[in-house]
């Protein structure tokens, strides 16, 4: 009998050791919760942008996640990808890239801007 209350004491007080060690008693945090799921419990009735959680009405409407440093580059196919604006000294250049019109358009020879994306596109590089 000694020798259970032994061992059921010495299990005990491992439980709490390795409870305390690897906080199996507190709570874990939550995982975030999947595209798949916001969607579903969205109000969206157009279309949701999968990298923002933006209500469009088309996938090509969909904003860059980093807008003040991103450039939307719409391709000829009506999709698009968002690069990094150039980096630049040039004050005028930069105001060019921050326009929302402006910056898309802007085709600057030696910067990789969205004039840029467009020749790559067309495999014009």
């Amino acid at each position: 009998m000694q020798y259970l209350i032994n061992a059921l004491s010495l299990s005990l007080l491992c439980t709490q050791v390795f409870g305390f060690l690897f906080n199996f008693n507190q709570e874990s945090p939550q995982p975030p919760q999947p595209y798949e799921d916001k969607f579903l419990n969205s109000d969206c009735e157009g279309y949701l942008c999968p990298d923002t959680m933006e209500c469009v009405g088309h996938a090509k409407d969909c904003p860059c996640p980093f807008s003040k440093s991103q450039l939307k580059c719409v391709l000829p196919n009506n999709d698009y990808i968002c690069i990094s604006k150039p980096a630049s000294h040039d004050e005028k250049l930069n105001a060019i890239y921050d326009d929302s019109v402006k910056g898309p358009k802007a085709k600057n020879k030696g910067l990789r801007d969205c004039g840029w994306v467009l020749e790559a596109f067309k495999d014009q590089l």
